[in-house]
């Protein structure tokens, strides 16, 4: 990416409260089916994105050393998931 200028993608990422959360079953894949009811609240999270040429992740904030930062992490999966 030599001489290429991108800047960052910033995006809220609202948090939801499960005002109610019910499983009722399980998929063939094994995941949940759920029956919930959500409310967004003006709180959340802000991710950014860039192009680059090494994957780098990052995690800050009062509450950073509470977020799992490998494998188990969604942002990562997700990340993992659209280059499949």
């Amino acid at each position: 990416m030599t001489g290429v200028t991108v800047s960052a993608i910033t995006e809220a990422a609202p948090a939801k409260v499960n005002l109610a959360l019910h499983v009722t079953g399980r998929r063939a894949d094994g995941y949940h089916l759920i029956e919930s009811l959500v409310a967004f609240t003006a709180c959340g999270d802000e991710i950014s994105v860039c192009r680059a040429d090494i994957d780098s992740f990052a995690v800050d904030g009062p509450f950073a050393h509470d977020i799992p930062t490998g494998a188990d992490n969604l942002v990562l999966k997700a990340r993992d998931a659209l280059r499949a």
